[in-house]
């Protein structure tokens, strides 16, 4: 997130949430390895080659925590928010820019 999305590492939250492997499954099959990467950035703050260049070093971060057996499924996936829609401490990203201007 900092060095491809140029996101603050201080404000860069992550969850890590573990399921059983028992209840994923990919095509109908049960799957022994499974991961799944979902962040929020504000829209419009990255580019569209920032956003693929995160998607392809995020995967290979993935398969070298998890090995070969991740399969091939293994989403990531970028959400932009609109900059009135979130935020942190209380203010939306929209009032941050807002006040900075």
């Amino acid at each position: 997130m900092a060095s491809v999305m140029h996101k603050k590492a201080e404000l860069t939250a992550v969850l890590v949430e573990t399921h059983d492997t028992t209840r994923w499954s990919i095509g109908g099959q049960l799957v022994s390895c499974a991961a799944h990467l979902d962040v929020k950035v504000t829209a419009g703050t990255n580019s569209a080659d920032e956003k693929a260049e995160f998607v392809r070093q995020a995967h290979d971060l993935l398969r070298s925590a998890f090995g070969a057996s991740l399969p091939l499924a293994t989403y990531v996936v970028v959400n932009e928010v609109t900059a009135d829609a979130w935020g942190y401490g209380g203010l939306t990203q929209e009032a941050r820019r807002t006040a900075a201007a």
